[in-house]
């Protein structure tokens, strides 16, 4: 029986600024996402009943409410067949953690269907279909480290990333809601309590390749409105920084933070000390490139 399996990647984002909510409801951004060594494991097989779709894996919301479905159903709709498609999800990157595990596993779904189906719509179709899909996927399209603008769907490649690797630390298996997220920074900016417009694209980038991460000046909107609310995500953000990090961040709206560590330092007894205080530590290193989908 045909089978198809791939391996799709979490993000960070390295720089993540916040605009004001937009006339759609969406929020426009600019950010630097980058695709690190974690990875959620999909397979696809075909069923013997057409139009059906069945997923299995640990979530936490109906089939129906997954990004796997979602996308199954919008590349029939581009002109696939309606074989019946089973999905099997071995779930290793956190939900409502900003690590994108949600999207990346959607754009998974666009790239092996192409192959189980044998029927290819077009990069330009399947980007339609990522930006459908939500904010984050057109990124797990393409390339490993981007320069992100408008809602999410306005990428530019910034080329080879730098050869580092980290930790990503979570507190706890409670997650944030991405909506309750930015209706704080919304209120953030109603107050004035919100930095804006502090990095250009350009300089971001420049930043990126030029800069040691120890003088990288970036931040995140999320981390600047959770300072006085989540506690949890304070206390972590300066103990990666205590236990050596060069630099640390909040990735996306959270929960999950990341600290980088310097390549001759002291990442090896920080995991061992963060892995004795947190549920969910994660050694990671930046890709250079994004798996494609396996025929087995």
């Amino acid at each position: 029986m045909r089978r198809v399996e791939i391996k799709t990647p979490a993000k960070i984002n390295l720089h993540l600024e916040v605009g004001r909510s937009r006339a759609d409801g969406f929020h426009d951004i600019l950010s630097l996402f980058q695709a690190v060594s974690l990875y959620d494991r999909l397979t696809f097989t075909l069923t013997d009943h057409p139009g059906e779709i069945i997923i299995n894996g640990d979530f936490n919301c109906p089939p129906e409410s997954n990004l796997i479905y979602k996308a199954v159903q919008l590349f029939r709709k581009s002109g696939a067949g309606k074989e019946g498609i089973e999905v099997s999800v071995d779930k290793k990157i956190p939900s409502e953690a900003g690590l994108g595990g949600g999207s990346s596993d959607a754009a998974a779904t666009l790239k092996a269907l192409r192959l189980l189906l044998d029927f290819d719509p077009g990069e330009a179709v399947l980007l339609d279909i990522a930006a459908v899909l939500g904010s984050d996927v057109p990124f797990f399209m393409k390339s490993a480290s981007a320069a992100v603008s408008g809602r999410g769907e306005i990428l530019e490649d910034v080329g080879t990333p730098p050869s580092l690797e980290g930790l990503i630390v979570r507190a706890s298996a409670e997650g944030i809601s991405t909506a309750a997220a930015y209706r704080a920074v919304d209120e953030a900016m109603g107050s004035g309590k919100l930095s804006q417009g502090l990095l250009t694209k350009e300089d971001m980038i420049s930043s990126y390749h030029s800069l040691p991460p120890s003088e990288w000046p970036f931040y995140n909107s999320f981390m600047e409105t959770y300072r006085n609310h989540f506690k949890p995500i304070e206390f972590i953000y300066k103990l990666l920084y205590d236990s050596g990090a060069v630099f640390s961040g909040l990735s996306g709206s959270g929960s999950a933070l990341f600290g980088i560590f310097p390549k001759h330092g002291s990442i090896d007894k920080a995991e061992e000390a963060l892995k004795e205080q947190f549920p969910f530590v994660e050694r990671i290193y930046f890709l250079n490139s994004i798996p494609d989908a396996l025929v087995i």
